[in-house]
């Protein structure tokens, strides 16, 4: 009697040990988002949530002293603003839908995370595909489909890396007169990403975005590039940032080019993020 109960105990401790080995481990508050870039993360099942984009068109680098104090350095220009939602109807399935005012570009995507890392596996995994649809007036080649892969690895409960090989369709844009057109047919890069957790619920985060390798000779274009602060605060996260690209869709920042033209390593755009989920 006493054999068998050792050897129950033994198979039930072995099979808990086993369990936790897969265990997922606890994300850094980062979200679904890093700063633009997608993260591997997604909420529990039944989450909704609301999404504010807002990047200044007016750069930090433009004019004198004067100039720019007179700006509000930046504060006072137009800006790139989106509105999105999105859904998960399982805890490793999420739909998403942003829109933009820049080119009226509507972006409806799908991920799901094919593994999320534990003690026995060392990375997440996660696939997003969608398609962004371009509706302002004047333009050729509205449509775009775009494939991405997202890899991290989380380091503790402090830093975490992520690399997001992606492909588009007729994405970036060559303008001519009121119209403009897809400059690249098919278009590929590997933007990363990086998430340093200073303080509880509070990270630094870093995109790069490298210049596209297929760039159409005569076309300057430097990397992209953005770093700011998460905030995340009970179902909200909130992010200020400073980048050199207003872009926020798939199709505007695989080129590393963005409305029809190359990025300066330079420029200085503020922006931020909203972010509020709803539900479990």
């Amino acid at each position: 009697m006493i054999k068998r109960l050792a050897l129950a105990l033994l198979l039930v401790t072995t099979s808990a040990l086993a369990q936790d080995k897969y265990t997922p481990t606890n994300p850094i508050p980062l979200g679904d988002n890093l700063l633009s870039l997608p993260t591997s993360h997604i909420p529990s099942t039944g989450t909704w949530e609301i999404r504010f984009t807002h990047r200044f068109n007016g750069s930090l680098d433009q004019g004198n002293g004067s100039d720019r104090a007179h700006s509000l350095f930046g504060l006072d220009s137009n800006a790139d603003v989106g509105i999105g939602f999105s859904y998960a109807p399982r805890r490793d399935m999420q739909f998403t839908l942003l829109r933009s005012n820049a080119l009226d570009d509507v972006e409806l995507a799908l991920k799901y995370v094919v593994i999320q890392q534990a003690s026995a596996v060392p990375f997440s995994a996660a696939v997003r595909v969608g398609t962004d649809w371009r509706t302002e007036q004047n333009l050729q080649d509205r449509t775009s489909f775009f494939g991405q892969v997202v890899l991290s690895h989380q380091f503790g409960r402090k830093a975490e890396v992520f690399i997001i090989p992606t492909f588009a369709t007729d994405a970036g844009r060559v303008v001519s007169g009121t119209s403009s057109a897809a400059l690249f047919k098919h278009a590929f890069n590997a933007p990363i990403g990086a998430a340093l957790m200073i303080r509880p619920a509070l990270s630094i985060v870093g995109e790069i975005i490298p210049k596209n390798r297929d760039l159409p000779n005569g076309v300057h274009a430097d990397f992209g590039w953005a770093v700011g602060l998460k905030r995340a605060i009970g179902g909200h996260y909130f992010e200020v940032l400073v980048t050199n690209s207003n872009a926020t869709h798939v199709d505007q920042y695989v080129t590393s080019t963005y409305q029809g033209s190359g990025l300066d390593r330079g420029d200085l755009h503020l922006g931020f993020n909203i972010e509020r989920r709803f539900g479990k």
